[in-house]
């Protein structure tokens, strides 16, 4: 698992001088668990970063079905796309828990994206490694079956969102199964029995609320190579 910087920041690319004047354009938004920051369909109107907390992306098919693309940390960037194109959005971005994000709107980032190519270039760069990691993401979909696929899911939930515990456990919490479910494309009661297998296995314990990787590298090492892009996550330890 390669851990990457600024995965999705593109903004942490810039000088910091640059970084400033971006800061200068900032307005707060706060936000409730579950409240939208933006719905599939809407106009692009602003980009924005988590300031603090966590928010989920998403999309939802016409019988109310959720699909769980990935979680932004603070940080984290989102809603540049529909910037760059100037397509409605893609997809939905909700709130996990209270948050607060910084808000970029369109016409200081038309500006700002005028004045300093630097944006160009950090934007290029952080869409190149999302495409390494949607890329990664359909191979996993496509090629493995469902218990590979799920361990690496949690792997990668255990390298961005994980903490060690007292006993060097990788401990993940604020996740269930049914958000597991809708990650990997799954039922609930299939992603349920595989996580007992996991369990089983040795290689995770299962607490009420909690998901606990006893050894995360020897982990990741097993799920590791399964296709031929090497899997990636944001890496978090170095803000």
């Amino acid at each position: 698992m390669q851990k990457v910087q600024n995965l999705h920041n593109w903004i942490s690319e810039l000088p910091e001088e640059i970084q400033g004047e971006v800061g200068r354009h900032f307005v707060s938004r706060k936000l409730v668990d579950g409240e939208y920051l933006y719905h599939q369909g809407d106009p692009p109107d602003a980009c924005f970063q988590v300031a603090n907390g966590r928010c989920k992306v998403c999309n939802y098919n016409y019988d109310g079905q959720e699909i769980l693309h990935t979680y932004i940390m603070a940080g984290d960037c989102v809603g540049d796309w529909g910037l760059l194109i100037d397509q409605p959005r893609m997809n939905s971005t909700i709130s996990v828990g209270s948050s607060e994000v910084n808000v970029l709107r369109k016409t200081h980032f038309n500006n700002l994206y005028d004045r300093f190519p630097e944006i160009a270039r950090a934007l290029n760069r952080v869409m190149a490694r999302r495409l390494r990691l949607t890329f990664m993401l359909t191979e996993d979909a496509s090629l493995l079956p469902l218990r590979p696929r799920l361990a690496r899911v949690i792997i990668r939930m255990g390298y961005s969102l994980g903490y060690l515990d007292q006993e060097g456990c990788t401990v993940i919490e604020g996740i269930s199964q049914d958000e597991l479910s809708k990650m990997v494309g799954a039922t609930r009661p299939s992603v349920g029995r595989e996580l007992k297998k996991l369990e089983r296995e040795g290689s995770i314990g299962i607490r009420y609320g909690k998901l606990i990787i006893k050894d995360l590298a020897f982990f990741s090492e097993q799920y590791d190579r399964l296709t031929a892009v090497e899997p990636v996550v944001p890496d978090y330890e170095s803000r």
